[in-house]
């Protein structure tokens, strides 16, 4: 099943991030979807702004912590198994100052992984029917996507206000 409304295109980021704080706030402008071919920082205050902080960066402690745990203890259990007696130091708690090492860089792979699955799954970056609308939002321009909008109506009057450069009827799965 399509949806269809209108897509405009947006060449300067200033404008795009203007009408994303005006327009996401108004009710005729429901269900509007922006797009930006890369993060920018004036953007991204904008969207914290209106949707609050990503969850990625719990699921980055979460990560972390996890990986710290995984770090300290396979070194600790591996040495029960293969003591390696260091300056007489028997196996297990008593030698775990080396074994930070192992905690740092589990601590550092287990936060990037699941900062990076984290944003897959927010983001719904892996959508196998995800539509590229323009050729151009994915190069250097900005887009909306408005859904059950006409070329008709007043919202695009207000699209072209906030430097809209085209607006497009457009129809997505």
């Amino acid at each position: 099943r399509y949806k269809e409304g209108i897509l405009a295109l947006f060449p300067y980021e200033s404008s795009f991030t203007q009408a994303f704080k005006a327009l996401s706030k108004d009710s005729a402008f429901s269900g509007m979807v922006a797009y930006a071919p890369t993060s920018y920082h004036s953007l991204m205050v904008a969207v914290e702004e209106e949707y609050g902080q990503s969850p990625v960066r719990w699921l980055t402690l979460i990560g972390g912590i996890i990986g710290c745990a995984a770090g300290f203890l396979m070194p600790v259990l591996m040495d029960y198994d293969w003591p390696l007696v260091v300056g007489g130091k028997t196996a297990g708690l008593d030698s775990v100052i080396p074994n930070v090492i192992f905690m740092f860089e589990f601590f550092i792979l287990f936060g990037a992984l699941a900062t990076i699955l984290g944003m897959l799954w927010f983001g719904r970056l892996a959508n196998p029917r995800a539509q590229i609308m323009d050729p151009r939002i994915t190069d250097d321009h900005f887009a909306f996507f408005v859904p059950h909008i006409h070329l008709d109506s007043p919202q695009v009057s207000r699209l072209k206000d906030f430097g809209a450069s085209e607006i497009k009827v457009i129809a997505t799965p």
